[in-house]
Order: structure tokens, then C-alpha cells, then sequence
């Protein structure tokens, strides 16, 4: 049975409902119990309903004679209201049921990974996360591209994980030394994160290879096509357990409204990968947040500027950010200016606003 969360306007002393009337206290139940509202809703309701009148009328049944009419009466006209086609109440439940049949619909996933004697537990991941693991499991280099703050970084260092081998970063270069490496003045090798994943084994993530020099990636295309590469000292044959991941918010074609920090990549370049596109999980999104209001105004913007085409980056770092604010007791309208709006015009927020 739904069970009402005890609100002043539930808890009355005179009469079963008090200055609150029958509808009132029917929407606040629906209000407060959405996440638990099941296919038989209406059954659900009334009978809870029915409950709580009945039980409050019990409890009053020696001071008031004529309460057993009186809680016929509320009855009948709850009936006839969730019946009615024309009611608000009946089109609030029709749209309940389709806001739980979305949330049954919800998933995430829990992943763990057998190797050898190992199980390695990953547990909540993105959705896409295994069929990316398929991929990069074959060795062909995947070009990751997804909007900013979609777990990218997060899914290559589970990849690694669930392989069972070392991750290796490095972000965007100006330089193909930040790849090769290169001998200081003492005559010693400086290394790279790339060297140690190409030499020893491991998942390199090129992190924003798209906001990279073109130039400075050449000097990684032989690494990837071929099964060695000079470095500095010498020749360095690829390891059989060396993987490779490129991300980017772009396809390598340059610049966008959004991403106008990002270089057109050479083709030969390009050509080195395997592209997978990366979704934003708006569940995983909503399970990390852990503040599910505040999750789905985020998301209901980002769709609405999309509709609009507006140039708007909305990652899920705004629910993330947006949440820990908030429950650090921040207000409110002051979260949305500084994690959501971040300076955009009013006139724009507003156009948006209107749309969600």
C-alpha cells in the first residue's frame, strides 16, 4: 500500500482531512509517492485512500454518528472523480503512467569481468561501455567522440581496468615530444606516458587529440599503422598488450560553435582510427548526481536547447556540479546561474526557459 508522507496538510486533528480538501490531499499522495506508482495506479490510490478515510473515521466513530454517510459519500465522489474523463485528476494519472513507464524503462548497468581466477567488478558503468570493450579488445585504435563531461576519460580507465593492464594518459600536444619522448642534456631518456604503454603494454588514451597541433600527432601515426616506432634511442617494437584510445568532441574536422578551441587533424591521421560515438547516459548521469530533481531540470534544458539548435554546451558535469552544490545548501536560482547558465544572455536562457 502507498503510504502518504506525513505533511501538516495530512495531519489533522478535527476531521479526516480538515481545511485540506479530498483532491488536494489525492494529488499531494500522488506527488509524493511518483517513484513507487505502479501500472494499477488508480486501484493503488483509491485504495489507499479508502484506507486512510476509513481509518480516520474509525478512530472518531464514537464523537461523530454520522460519519459512516459521510465516508460513503467522499467515496462515491472520489470514484466518480478518477472515473470521469473530464476531470484534472484522471488526465494527472494518465501522465504518471507514462513518467513511471519511462522509469521502468531506466537502466544501468553493473559489470563484472571474469579473467582467468580474477573477477574483476567494475560495477556501474555507461551503457555503451561493453560494446566498447568489444571494440578496443580487437586492438584497432578507437577515435572516441563524445560532448564534453560524458565519461569518456572515466570509460578508457575502466576499459584498462577490466582488461587488467596499466592506463596511460597524456592530454592535448604542441609537441611530437610529448609522445617520443626525447634525450635531455645529461644524455638521459625522458620519457613518455605513450612510450610506457607502447613498450611495456598498456591503454593509452590520447585525451583531446582534436585540441592537439596537427603536426605533433604525425609523429604517432607510424605507431599506430605499423608494429614499431623510432623513438630517440632507438627502435621500439609494439607490445602485444599496447591499446589505443583517441578522444575528442570533434570528428577531426575542426572548430565548431561549441568546440571552437578544436584543429582540423591530417587524414592520414584520422585514418589510423576506428570512430565510436559516445553517448551521454542520462541514467548513469542521474546516478551519480544522486539528485534526481535537480537532474531532471538539467537534462529537460539540454533537450530543449538542442530543439532549439542553440550552440549551448549543458554536460552531465552540470548535474554533477549543480547537485553537490546543492546539497551543500546553496540556493537554488544562484546553482542555475553559475553551474547551468555560465553567462549566457538572458534573452537566450529565457528562449529556453520557455521550452523545457
Amino acid at each position: 500500500m502507498i503510504q502518504a508522507k506525513p505533511t501538516k496538510n495530512n495531519r489533522q486533528s478535527n476531521t479526516s482531512f480538515g481545511k485540506t480538501s479530498l483532491e488536494d490531499y489525492v494529488m499531494e499522495l500522488i506527488k509524493n509517492n511518483i517513484a513507487v506508482i505502479e501500472k494499477d495506479v488508480e486501484k493503488k490510490i483509491y485504495a489507499d485512500i479508502k484506507e486512510k478515510i476509513k481509518t480516520d473515521f474509525v478512530q472518531q466513530e464514537n464523537y461523530h454518528n454520522n460519519n459512516n454517510k459521510l465516508l460513503h459519500d467522499k467515496l462515491i465522489n472520489l470514484s466518480r472523480r478518477i472515473g470521469s474523463t473530464e476531470g484534472n485528476l484522471k488526465a494527472e494519472l494518465k501522465k504518471l503512467k507514462e513518467v513511471v513507464e519511462v522509469k521502468k524503462n531506466k537502466k544501468t548497468i553493473d559489470i563484472a569481468i571474469k579473467k582467468g581466477n580474477k573477477n574483476i567488478d567494475l560495477g556501474t558503468q555507461h551503457c555503451q561501455f561493453e560494446n566498447l570493450l568489444k571494440y578496443v579488445q580487437t586492438k584497432v585504435n578507437v577515435y572516441l567522440v563524445g560532448s564534453a563531461g560524458s565519461g569518456k576519460t572515466t570509460a578508457a580507465k575502466n576499459i584498462a581496468k577490466a582488461l587488467d593492464i596499466p592506463f596511460y594518459f597524456t592530454g592535448a600536444i604542441a609537441s611530437e615530444f610529448k609522445l617520443t619522448g626525447f634525450i635531455n642534456a645529461q644524455g638521459t631518456i625522458v620519457s613518455t606516458e605513450f612510450r610506457k604503454a607502447y613498450e611495456s603494454g598498456g591503454l593509452f588514451l590520447f585525451d583531446e587529440i582534436d585540441a592537439s597541433y596537427p603536426q605533433a600527432i604525425l609523429a604517432f601515426n607510424a605507431a599506430l599503422a605499423n608494429d614499431f616506432m623510432d623513438f630517440p634511442d632507438k627502435k621500439i617494437e609494439r607490445h602485444k598488450d599496447f591499446y589505443c584510445i583517441a578522444a575528442a568532441n570533434t570528428y577531426g574536422s575542426g572548430a565548431d560553435k561549441e568546440y571552437i578551441g578544436r584543429n582540423q587533424l591530417d587524414a592520414a591521421s584520422l585514418d589510423r582510427f576506428v570512430f565510436f560515438d559516445w553517448n551521454i547516459d542520462e541514467n548513469l548521469e542521474l546516478e551519480i548526481a544522486n539528485n534526481e530533481t535537480w537532474v531532471n531540470y538539467v537534462q529537460k534544458v539540454r533537450k530543449a536547447a538542442k530543439k532549439l539548435a542553440i550552440r549551448f554546451v549543458i554536460s552531465p558535469r552540470a548535474s554533477f556540479y549543480g547537485a553537490t552544490l546543492l546539497e551543500a545548501g546553496i540556493n537554488r536560482k544562484e546553482v542555475e546561474k553559475n553551474v547551468l547558465w555560465k553567462g549566457l544572455d538572458q534573452a537566450t536562457v529565457q528562449q529556453i526557459i520557455n521550452n523545457v
